[in-house]
């Protein structure tokens, strides 16, 4: 879904450089081998983790100028705008859910006192 809807932001506004499509395709790559390592058996969470936090820093800064350019006038970049902002509102919920959850599909067990 990120590198699909990178690629979609990116010919929606083709000026704005390929930032937008290279946070898509790179994250999306990313999350695939984090995920093909997790079925693999991998237990370490940090790969995952840093990755999300990347792409989000990416996307908010991607997502911060457009509405910035938004709001100076170029109202052409609306549709561009709110795919960027699905984007990260998406990202900063499956990081939030991965801390929480620990990409194991159930919540941590919690040690009663």
């Amino acid at each position: 879904m990120l590198g699909a809807l990178g690629v979609l932001a990116h010919q929606l506004t083709p000026d704005s450089g390929y930032a937008i499509l290279i946070t898509g395709l790179a994250g999306g790559i990313l999350a695939v081998l984090c995920g093909v390592l997790g079925l693999r058996g991998s237990r370490r969470r940090i790969w995952p983790i840093a990755t999300l936090i990347g792409v989000d820093i990416g996307l908010l800064v991607q997502a911060v100028n457009i509405w910035l350019a938004i709001k100076g006038g170029a109202e052409s970049l609306q549709p561009t705008a709110m795919i960027l902002t699905v984007l990260l509102v998406c990202g900063i919920a499956q990081l939030i859910n991965f801390v929480r959850v620990g990409g194991r599909g159930q919540p941590p067990d919690r040690a009663s006192n």
